[in-house]
């Protein structure tokens, strides 16, 4: 850890950045629970996304605050795609009105950056090339604006982006062209998803036929204890629980949407990679709850963790409670939460991180280090809206009072 480490005050100190030294300060610091409820922590979340989609002019969310780029980044087409239905989630339980017409701007900016074939640009800002998972983040948009408000231009724009995607679709049901690196990832489930909910609004076969054939190519590729390939960005690095948790939880939001004997799978192959998954949370520690990446076979391949990979693998902990309560993926879900609570920085923060969550813990880690990416904060806000909203969710001390392994 001292070569990351040493590298990260090396650019803090040559380019004077007082935040970046401050969280390189607060990482070397045994870590403290938040102390704060997570209804005060949502809050915070949400306005600091407020605040990124103001920084990206009020249309695109800023892709994060990166103090080595000098500050806010330009707008992520992505990203802005899958953060309307968290600001539209978040509405009724903040009691925020203004998050609709937020998210509606959004949508609309999303439609006008559309190009012809239906596609979405990937990379942050607006000159990149089509790709596949982009437009499918961006389709989730869509989608939950058509469900919120009934308008007709968000489920054009979902179908003629889900018919680009079934277009340029592998026979196999995998995805290559138009995709980071040229080659399949099992995290496009996360694209079959959105496919399959705009098959069924649209009544279109075309998309439900696409979206089952990428199913049923993940499913190809689970093996023993749960563990599939292709979730890494490449196919030579270990994946990050940040593509690991795209893949597993794109799986089980497929599950409403595929014949009833694959749904079984899904639920069986999600089942046994989270309890893959929660063995290592077992055997974590309050520095390293769980690594940020895993190689083959669920080993650990790094020593640092990926926070947006933990809060969206506490998403999917919560998924499968909620598909059969088990208080193994409760407990899973919560030490998964507390940890990215705990990394949130406090209202004692510098107005333009406050309420962020960092990309990697200690803050030198590999994943977008020393940075804050909209997509962590993001996934942190759904996490604490998916806790709060199941009935008879026990509090935070009572979870953390139950007895037993998380998985056993």
């Amino acid at each position: 850890m001292i070569g990351p480490l040493a590298r990260a005050a090396r650019q803090a100190t040559r380019s004077f950045r007082p935040l970046q030294l401050g969280l390189i300060a607060r990482d070397l610091l045994p870590p403290r629970p938040s102390g704060r409820s997570d209804l005060e922590q949502l809050r915070d979340a949400i306005d600091w996304l407020c605040l990124a989609h103001d920084a990206g002019g009020g249309e695109g969310v800023a892709a994060g605050y990166y103090p080595s780029h000098g500050g806010w980044l330009e707008p992520y087409p992505e990203t802005t795609g899958y953060i309307i239905p968290t600001f539209l989630k978040a509405r009724p339980r903040l009691e925020r009105d203004d998050l609709l017409p937020r998210a509606v701007a959004m949508g609309d900016w999303e439609i006008r950056e559309q190009l012809p074939d239906g596609a979405v640009r990937g990379g942050v800002g607006l000159s990149g090339p089509p790709i596949v998972f982009n437009t499918g983040q961006v389709m989730l948009g869509w989608i939950a604006l058509h469900r919120e408000t009934g308008e007709g231009r968000f489920a054009d724009a979902a179908l003629r982006a889900g018919r680009w995607l079934a277009h340029v679709q592998d026979e196999s049901g995998a995805w290559t062209r138009f995709t980071h690196e040229g080659v399949p990832h099992a995290y496009h489930t996360r694209v079959a998803w959105p496919v399959l909910a705009t098959a069924e609004m649209t009544g279109d076969p075309a998309l439900k036929a696409a979206g089952r054939r990428h199913v049923a190519w993940v499913l190809d590729q689970t093996g023993p204890g749960g563990w599939i390939r292709h979730m890494g960005f490449t196919e030579d690095e270990a994946p990050l629980t940040h593509t690991i948790a795209y893949t597993l939880r794109g799986l089980l939001e497929c599950i409403p949407h595929v014949p009833e004997q694959d749904g079984h799978l899904i639920l069986h192959a999600v089942q046994e990679a989270c309890g893959s998954i929660g063995r290592l949370l077992d055997r974590g520690t309050d520095r390293l709850a769980l690594p940020g990446q895993l190689a083959e076979g669920w080993r650990p391949a790094a020593r640092y963790a990926c926070v947006t990979g933990n809060a969206q693998l506490a998403i999917v902990f919560m998924g499968l409670h909620r598909l059969g309560p088990d208080p193994r993926w409760e407990r899973a879900a919560r030490r998964l939460l507390d940890d990215v609570c705990a990394r949130q920085v406090g209202p004692k923060g510098r107005p333009e991180v406050r309420g962020a969550v960092p990309g990697s813990y200690p803050c030198w880690g590999r994943y977008n280090p020393l940075s804050f990416p909209n997509w962590a904060t993001k996934f942190f806000a759904d996490a604490l809206l998916d806790w709060m909203e199941r009935e008879g969710a026990p509090s935070r001390d009572s979870v953390e009072g139950l007895d037993g392994a998380l998985v056993g």
